[in-house]
């Protein structure tokens, strides 16, 4: 049995750090592990925690470094690269798996690992930050109000900085947008969707994006179609036009090193005073077989300091017990209402009735 102790994986990054303190404000007391010796002890010292040193790349060091832990909080990006070598050491020392990403193809690969984590024990619950816990939850509520939905569209607005991993996550996936079309991922081309949400007075116009709902809404609420959208911005038309015209070249190993040392030269992510007046609003449109809508629209504070509080929030749960066996989404996990637990949360059914924190 293990004690109950949670580890902190990719503590040193931008929100590695924002998650650190909030595990320290909320009263836990977290062992932080990360690659770099120097880094990782400059932090460990502002916090008075303890440290580890190890990678990923080596399973007997890792495996060692998570004997004695409850919880692996993983915020070490870029997800593609990072969460499987992770679980992979949580399933052989039963210790129980958190992560920040948002990337589908790292939802599909640790949902295919789902019976191994039932026999160790242990709960695999990926995206525990923005904006997976928000959009989860209001679309697994809608669609529990709304029985019968076949089409799920979700609809991001976002007035927040970037920070570099998020930056180097929006470039890899560049030319590789997709949907959920009758249970199966397919891509689809920048631009070639369209579409209206309500995120305020008067509707705004969105384009195909890609969030991992496309992978988790369909496992919270088995609706086979499922498209992910952000509001149609000037930035945002601008990169549709250069992905659909250079996507291929986008994608190119070279080109993604030159762009990848362009964003090193970006602020590491936005400080706290912008963060204090950035947000975020989610807005999903559940559609039924005669093509009849219903629809919510949730406003979360700032995403980067919204991940922390809900990482953390989640964290505590399952160091203190609250898990549920094999792999998990954060409403199948904790249920649609997880998120009316957190202040700063405005979340509306789009037919009058609102409930807000």
């Amino acid at each position: 049995m293990h004690p109950s102790k949670l580890l902190i994986y990719g503590a040193t990054g931008y929100t590695g750090r924002l998650v650190t303190a909030e595990a320290v404000r909320s009263g836990l007391r977290p062992v932080l592990a990360g690659r770099d010796p120097s880094r990782l002890a400059a932090v460990a010292r502002t916090f008075g925690l303890e440290a580890r040193v190890f990678g990923l790349d080596d399973s007997a060091p890792l495996t060692a470094a998570l004997g004695d832990v409850a919880v692996v909080l993983h915020c070490a990006g870029p997800f593609s690269r990072t969460a499987l070598p992770m679980c992979d050491a949580c399933l052989k020392t039963g210790t129980h798996y958190l992560d920040i990403t948002g990337e589908i193809d790292v939802f599909e690969a640790l949902a295919a690992r789902d019976a191994a984590a039932r026999e160790a024990g242990i709960m695999l619950l990926p995206g525990v930050g923005f904006d997976v816990v928000p959009s989860d939850c209001l679309i697994a509520d809608l669609a529990a109000r709304h029985p019968g939905g076949r089409r799920v569209r979700l609809g991001l607005a976002a007035r927040s900085r970037v920070s570099r991993g998020t930056a180097r996550t929006i470039l890899e996936g560049a030319d590789n947008l997709r949907i959920r079309r009758d249970g199966a991922i397919t891509k689809v081309r920048p631009g070639q969707l369209r579409h209206e949400f309500d995120f305020g007075t008067p509707p705004a116009a969105a384009l195909v994006s890609v969030l991992g709902d496309v992978s988790t809404a369909w496992r919270s609420t088995g609706i086979g179609n499922i498209e992910s959208y952000g509001q149609a911005s000037r930035g945002f038309r601008r990169m549709t036009r250069i992905s659909r015209s250079f996507g291929p070249l986008l994608s190119r190993r070279m080109s993604q090193r030159l762009l990848n040392r362009l964003v090193d030269l970006a602020p590491e992510g936005p400080s706290e005073s912008e963060r204090r007046g950035d947000y975020a609003i989610l807005v999903a449109e559940i559609e039924d077989a005669e093509g009849r809508r219903s629809a919510a629209r949730l406003r979360t504070p700032d995403p980067y300091g919204f991940t922390a509080t809900t990482a953390v929030a989640i964290a505590a749960r399952a160091v203190a017990g609250d898990v549920r066996v094999g792999y998990q989404t954060p409403s199948s996990a904790y249920g649609a209402d997880l998120m009316r637990e957190f202040d700063g949360v405005h979340w509306e059914l789009l037919d009058g009735h609102a409930t807000a924190r």
